[in-house]
């Protein structure tokens, strides 16, 4: 089954926002481990979620610019990823759920 790495690192961040604020990790562990959630897309670009408001930032050459990730439709049925546009799983033909966009 296909994993949405942007949407795990999204759900630790806010996993890691709730120990934070409980008091569990102190801000540099938070920082920390905030780090540890860069993702590399499929096109070999480095991502990071910025410790301040969970905003992803992408490296453009020499320095991080804020941007959306590349999201993908994740099929219900058979967990293959489909580019944004296709309505249809490429994979077994299943229709997409679009609610996530």
């Amino acid at each position: 089954m296909a994993v949405d790495p942007f949407g795990m690192a999204e759900h630790r961040f806010r996993t890691l926002q709730e120990e934070r604020r409980q008091g569990v990790l102190d801000a540099r562990a938070f920082r920390a481990a905030v780090r540890g959630l860069a993702v590399v897309d499929g096109e070999g670009r480095s991502w990071v979620l910025g410790p301040e408001d969970g905003s992803w930032y992408r490296h453009d050459r020499e320095r991080w610019v804020p941007a959306e990730p590349p999201r993908r439709l994740v099929c219900q049925r058979c967990g293959q990823h489909n580019l944004t546009r296709h309505t249809f799983c490429v994979e077994c033909g299943a229709q997409l759920n679009r609610a996530g966009l």
